[in-house]
């Protein structure tokens, strides 16, 4: 088992990492034969709002993600079992440090317009205006719960920031949140980023790459005004820029230790265009309740060990030929975290979709999401490999006749059900994709 990290402050994001697992009998893949149980250490009895699990264990697939709350030393434990009952077990330490620590004093800065500074922490910086970005390095920036900011701008380069709320009442209102620079001035691209307990009014934006983003328990409302492409959007313009810009290729990382947890986004079918998008690796998408769009709830581009879990993601469209999630790639390529070696062309491998509600009542499309090519023409040269699909609740609205497409190499579904009773349609379009090499279709384990 690996860990993406082993120590920072809380909140501390880990996704772990049983894939090195191996496995000797013949046909069968550690992937999708053999079954993971983790345990992180953690257990305070907290349970996700949607599927009602507890947060301290996850069971299934070879990936797996922790958000540490409290600081301490954990013991994070995962148990590999075959299909025959032989297991074996490997342990990681990880240690949470105390935030009041790592942002002691003047390193924490409490904002409120209003000079209420009640519950803001002892020795922190005590300002009525909001500071400059450039103070947002290494520091800790607590907005006063019940007021109202302008937008928010980490700039490129920035490490090691937290931004919050202290006080009570409503979550702080924040009309848009941006990380990282357009156009980047060096490859120092922002990193240790927390956004976490804002009301978001319009959309959180990070254009190019970064590395270690916690996005937490926000809520997002259905933007109003400008248009708005995702209330979260994850590397937009990396492929652009780095066509267009002055860096070098080999300056620019993959998007990469992507957290989006517990966070509510609702929209309207006029605003946004998706709820989400995004693309990188060790990406985590886990108890967010989204929904609903122009478009696609969720749109991710390419995913390269990924985690999407314990979410509702409903699908309510425009025009009624949406999904709730959409999963593809970038072509068939391999994944590298240098851009100059795998560019954008890589194929999404080693996904694990777990314990979601897919779907909703009111919604309007025939089918429900997808771990596939995104269509079926020319551009469908798009590789998936190593994609579970798993003890998922799909909820049908009138028009569905399909709940979820797998086509690629090495695709699992098990455990699936609808919340009516009846048989998910869980399917390969027909193996219609026609661009598709052979050797990207199959073998399909049910």
């Amino acid at each position: 088992m690996s860990a993406t990290r082993l120590s920072g402050p809380a909140p501390l994001a880990v996704q772990f990492d049983a894939t090195g697992t191996t496995y000797s009998t013949a046909g069968q893949h550690p992937f999708h034969h053999v079954r993971y149980a983790f345990n992180f250490g953690d257990d305070r009895g907290q349970t996700w709002p949607i599927s009602g699990l507890p947060k301290n264990v996850q069971t299934g697939g070879p990936l797996a993600a922790h958000v540490f709350d409290q600081p301490g030393t954990y013991q994070v434990r995962v148990r590999a079992t075959d299909p025959t009952g032989g297991y074996s077990d490997r342990t990681v330490t990880i240690e949470v440090q105390d935030p009041n620590a790592v942002f002691a004093g003047t390193q924490t800065i409490c904002v409120s317009a209003v000079a209420n500074f009640a519950g803001c922490p002892a020795g922190a910086s005590q300002v009525t205006a909001m500071p400059s970005s450039a103070s947002f390095n290494n520091r800790r920036v607590l907005l006063r719960r019940g007021e109202t900011f302008s937008s928010i701008g980490v700039p490129h380069g920035s490490q090691n920031v937290q931004i919050g709320a202290f006080g009570t009442g409503a979550k702080p209102r924040i009309s848009s949140v941006e990380v990282g620079a357009l156009g980047p001035s060096s490859s120092a691209f922002p990193r240790d980023i927390t956004i976490m307990d804002l009301n978001i009014l319009q959309r959180f934006e990070q254009y190019v790459t970064m590395s270690r983003l916690l996005l937490y328990r926000n809520t997002f409302d259905a933007p109003t005004g400008e248009f708005v492409a995702a209330q979260i959007n994850i590397a937009s313009a990396l492929a652009y820029i780095v066509q267009n810009h002055t860096l070098a290729p080999s300056q620019y990382i993959q998007p990469r230790e992507l957290f989006i947890v517990e966070n509510q986004l609702r929209g309207s079918t006029a605003n946004p265009h998706m709820n989400m998008a995004g693309e990188g690796s060790r990406f985590v998408i886990m108890g967010n309740d989204m929904g609903t769009a122009q478009q696609h709830t969720v749109r991710l581009w390419g995913m390269y060990k990924g985690f999407i879990a314990h979410n509702a993601l409903r699908g309510r469209s425009s025009d009624g030929i949406r999904v709730a999630l959409k999963v593809h790639s970038g072509g068939l390529g391999e994944y590298n975290d240098n851009y100059a070696i795998s560019g954008s062309t890589w194929a999404s491998r080693q996904i694990v979709i777990a314990n979601n509600r897919l779907g909703d009542s009111t919604d309007n499309n025939s089918f429900t999401g997808g771990a596939s090519p995104e269509n079926n023409g020319p551009d469908s040269r798009q590789g998936l490999e190593d994609v579970v699909l798993e003890n998922n609740v799909f909820h049908r609205g009138p028009n569905t006749n399909t709940e979820f497409i797998l086509m690629g190499r090495r695709m699992s579904s098990r455990g699936n059900t609808r919340a009516d009773g009846g048989v998910p349609n869980i399917n390969q379009y027909g193996n219609s994709y026609q661009l598709l090499p052979a050797e990207w279709v199959g073998p399909f384990y049910y």
